[in-house]
């Protein structure tokens, strides 16, 4: 037996649609906030002027009234929220408009959630804060949570939640909160999966813009 080296660069082209929404006196000489939302699960292809009005109530609301450009990509149909896939797409954003690259924050709900929790343990230092809802983990375990050290949390999910297990949520901010980092939890003492009501919630956006 040898051991050996190897060098290797791999390539991944992407295309997609998404819903943008920029403040009111939008410019180009100003750098703004910006909040990623990522849908959750469709069993069929969401038009985008469909998917606009699947967005959560209050999510376009607070983030127009704080100044926030919102971004809500339409993940491809048979497809699931690959990281690299939300990160192009974010890098694609900052290139496009006049975004603070210091404040990009990452959020969903459901099968967006765990896009949320993917795409931020890969590239942690792509946000300044993220926001899983009713989210779950699929591969991030108790060895992978200092990757969230020095990335702000505010997790929220239904107690009664069946599709996506509360503790899913719950186990994985005691363990970054382990870790010396900054998770914060609400739970919410529903019987469903639908907790969208986060995004009436006008603390979030304070909380992103404190961050």
């Amino acid at each position: 037996m040898t051991a050996q080296t190897f060098e290797a660069v791999h390539k991944e082209s992407f295309s997609g649609e998404y819903n943008l929404f920029l403040p009111d006196g939008y410019t180009t000489n100003n750098q703004y906030p910006l909040l990623v939302y990522l849908h959750g699960y469709y069993g069929e292809y969401i038009s985008p002027d469909v998917m606009a009005g699947h967005i959560p109530q209050g999510l376009k609301e607070n983030s127009h009234e704080n100044q926030f450009i919102l971004a809500c990509p339409l993940c491809p149909f048979e497809f699931y929220w690959r990281t690299t896939y939300v990160f192009s797409f974010i890098n694609h954003l900052i290139e496009t408009y006049d975004i603070d690259d210091r404040r990009t924050f990452l959020s969903g709900t459901s099968m967006g959630g765990f896009g949320t929790w993917a795409t931020a343990h890969e590239f942690p230092d792509m946000f300044a804060g993220i926001v899983p809802v009713s989210g779950g983990v699929s591969e991030i375990n108790h060895y992978q949570a200092h990757r969230f050290e020095h990335l702000p949390v505010w997790a929220f999910h239904n107690r009664g939640d069946e599709i996506v297990r509360y503790s899913h949520s719950e186990k994985m901010i005691e363990l970054i909160n382990e870790q010396g980092g900054n998770g914060k939890l609400t739970i919410y003492e529903v019987d469903s999966h639908d907790a969208d009501v986060t995004y009436q919630n006008i603390d979030l956006y304070h909380w992103l813009l404190s961050l």
